[in-house]
């Protein structure tokens, strides 16, 4: 089985490939895996080298987008070849390589944001994403005609690509992503760093990068009103800021004049788990998804979250979070001013999470995920 992982170089993909990998060893029955590595993060997989994963480091592939694609179309299928190769997995979404005889191919869906237009259009009109975004649209699509398989992480997922090719279903399987053990309240790693000034149980938490569909300016004004209305719990922000949009957010902090919305910039992953135990409670306002990962790292916490009600987030928090529409500033205020006011609420949603995190496990998904491949070969 070969994957390829030349476009994992960062966040989610590269997440994904990494808790894949941890988890090959225990599958049954056991695998042989070949990773196709970029220049770029082949130190990250090498780590993973057995007798049952090794790695190759595609250095013409590397170099940049324009020699990956003559690689991929050209170079992979008679390597593929002379490598006996029965299974290739292409987790980015893009497979247009054509495969040799006795190879089936694969494929996944881990970005929604091609196939929901009113999330593009909240990009600039003109802009290289929203251009980018609408183009692969049309690759995606390609790429799973011509695969034996698709892998989607979510039903919600599944369904708005059923729209536009209506025998999907027949060539896929719904796979959810599993979730960190790190993130699991286990009343371990519980002590915040000093120089954070953060008081345990005492701020509300968004843990996102920074970006247009993930609502952090409608969130801010949320906090807006309940500050007006007296409210002293702080809000903290957290993630990368790489954009004009992060650029605007860090700007409303910096001019709001209360000092209870603060700015962290992005955190180390491992310290997550901190961070998301001792908050008061977790906010995730995004409103184009996938699988969401951090949702599932916030139900793990054994905080009460409060969710987004745009699917597929109902999918995975069910009737463990407090849901609100993200582009009404008014409805997280509401909900935190509702949900403040029954102390009990905090145990019993807090409960309610973790009981629900136990739902996705990173085993469970590499078992599924290698046996959808493997038995479709």
């Amino acid at each position: 089985m070969v994957i390829n992982a030349l476009s994992a170089l960062r966040g989610g993909g590269q997440t994904y490939l990494l808790n894949i990998l941890r988890c090959v060893d225990e599958t049954n029955p056991p695998v042989k895996i070949t990773v196709i590595a970029n220049t770029k993060n082949v130190a990250l997989f090498v780590p993973f080298q057995s007798e049952g994963v090794d790695v190759f480091e595609a250095k013409f592939a590397s170099k940049n987008i324009v020699f990956r694609v003559f690689w991929e179309f050209f170079i992979l299928p008679f390597w593929l070849a002379s490598n006996n190769s029965k299974q290739y997995f292409a987790p980015g979404g893009i497979m247009i390589s054509l495969m040799p005889r006795n190879c089936k191919s694969f494929t996944a869906l881990r970005n929604m944001l091609p196939f929901d237009k009113a999330e593009r259009q909240r990009f600039p009109l003109f802009s290289y994403i929203r251009f980018k975004l609408w183009l692969l649209r049309f690759v995606f699509l390609l790429s799973y005609r011509m695969v034996d398989g698709v892998i989607f992480i979510s039903n919600y997922s599944r369904d708005v690509v059923e729209q536009y090719m209506p025998t999907i279903k027949n060539k896929s399987v719904v796979i959810y992503h599993g979730l960190n053990e790190d993130f699991r309240r286990s009343g371990e790693n519980l002590i915040l760093a000093k120089e954070l000034g953060l008081n345990a149980g005492e701020y509300y938490l968004y843990v996102s990068i920074l970006d247009v569909y993930k609502a952090q300016k409608e969130v801010i004004e949320s906090w807006k009103q309940l500050v007006e209305k007296g409210f002293t719990y702080p809000l903290v922000l957290v993630g990368q800021n790489h954009n004009k949009y992060g650029k605007d957010i860090v700007n409303a902090i910096e001019n709001d004049k209360s000092g209870l919305i603060r700015y962290l910039g992005p955190v180390e992953y491992h310290r997550l788990p901190s961070l998301y135990q001792n908050a008061r409670a977790l906010i995730f306002a995004s409103s184009c998804e996938c699988c969401p990962n951090i949702l599932l790292e916030n139900l793990a916490s054994g905080r009460p979250v409060f969710s987004s009600a745009i699917q597929p987030m109902p999918e995975f928090g069910g009737d463990a979070a407090i849901y609100f529409d993200p582009y009404e500033p008014t409805s997280l205020a509401d909900k935190v001013v509702g949900f403040e006011a029954d102390d009990t609420n905090f145990a019993e949603y807090g409960n309610l999470a973790l009981e629900k995190s136990k739902d996705f496990d990173w085993q469970k998904t590499t078992n599924a995920t290698i046996s959808y491949i493997i038995g479709n070969t």
